[in-house]
């Protein structure tokens, strides 16, 4: 039985393992690229498809501005305002951003901001960078784990406003950001690197008072 070039190239050991490693960069590099996600649903895309498909998700739109989409309802269990914001000319979201219906008490807002932190470390990686009122920050230190080899626990002051995943190794393309709002309610906001490049591009050649383009 003959075995045609292709097939000596393509089964032999050697050039099986170089298309083994052509194809996990492929899929590594995608991944990364378009993994930005809010409750399992992608967020890339333009405007119109990303709030279709959370509409479909039981959400429901609200609000159609000029900068952003409005949608509110129950997404894991929780009751909030989801709004996403796209580029003016190619309406592209660029940013997604969960605001809690609830408003929690003064006494209860950090530990709640807290929970929600652990929930997204667990889910990407720990803080990278704490903001404190004024506008300074830090970058985050996690603290010694109390046994060799035991997960690290979770330090968030009090006087911590505001914590950023900046530069996560697989989420290239994402910045994270969690945060307390003045009247008490947890805002997480999704930032899409290369929509929100786009979107500083297109603003440039948005003419002072006139639409996209100028038409």
């Amino acid at each position: 039985m003959k075995i045609n070039r292709f097939q000596n190239f393509f089964f032999a050991p050697k050039h099986v393992f170089v298309a083994l490693i052509v194809a996990m960069m492929m899929f590594f590099s995608t991944g990364q690229l378009s993994a930005q996600r809010i409750n399992m649903i992608d967020i890339i895309g333009d405007v119109d498809s990303v709030a279709a498909a959370f509409t479909k998700s039981g959400l429901k739109l609200v609000a159609k501005n000029s900068e952003d989409y409005r949608l509110v309802g129950k997404m894991a269990g929780e009751n909030i305002e989801l709004r996403f914001y796209f580029t003016p000319i190619s309406r592209l979201v660029y940013k997604g951003v969960v605001i809690t219906e609830k408003a929690f008490a003064p006494d209860s807002v950090h530990a709640a901001f807290t929970a929600r932190v652990a929930k997204i470390s667990k889910r990407y990686i720990t803080p990278e960078i704490c903001f404190f009122a004024d506008g300074t920050s830090v970058r985050y230190v996690a603290p010694t784990p109390a046994a060799p080899g035991a997960e690290s626990p979770l330090l968030i002051t009090s006087d911590i406003q505001k914590i950023a995943w900046e530069n996560m190794t697989y989420f290239i393309n994402l910045r994270l950001y969690c945060y307390k709002r003045a009247d008490g309610r947890i805002v997480t906001e999704y930032v899409v690197k290369n929509n929100e490049t786009k979107y500083n591009a297109e603003m440039l050649m948005m003419p002072k008072g006139g639409d996209a383009l100028g038409f």
